[in-house]
């Protein structure tokens, strides 16, 4: 006899800074979306604050998942405009000892390995929530 292990949920991580309005405003969206009509969820919610840096595994692997933007490289989105910035592979150090300089509210779907930026606005994060939420699962 056999049986089906149970299925876990997918995990949306949120990079979040409470100081930032935006920032703020991406965690609400996320738990309103977070329900499905039937009332189960649709995903599990992960808020990683700034004062947990990222991982170099993770900044990595959200540099694969987040999309470019005309000349700019998801590396250097990644980062504040303020942040000192020259190539890809100083960014990961960069980000992992100063955390704060991580553009915030970024949110990141593991499962479906996309990233958004929350900046200037949430299109990006209301589009990835919006494939999350098409998914079958």
């Amino acid at each position: 006899m056999s049986f089906r292990p149970p299925k876990t949920l997918p995990i949306l991580s949120l990079f979040h800074s409470a100081k930032i309005p935006q920032s703020r405003a991406a965690f609400e969206l996320l738990q309103h979306k977070q329900r499905r009509p039937d009332g189960g969820d649709a995903y599990r919610l992960d808020i990683i604050d700034e004062q947990e840096p990222p991982t170099k595994d993770q900044l990595r692997q959200i540099a694969e998942f987040l999309p470019a933007k005309g000349q700019e490289s998801p590396w250097r989105r990644m980062v504040k405009p303020e942040a000192p910035f020259q190539d890809g592979s100083e960014v990961a150090k960069l980000l992992h000892d100063q955390p704060s300089l991580l553009q915030r509210p970024l949110v990141v779907d593991w499962s479906l390995g996309r990233a958004a930026i929350g900046q200037p606005n949430l299109d990006d994060i209301q589009s990835l929530i919006s494939e999350r939420l098409q998914q079958k699962d």
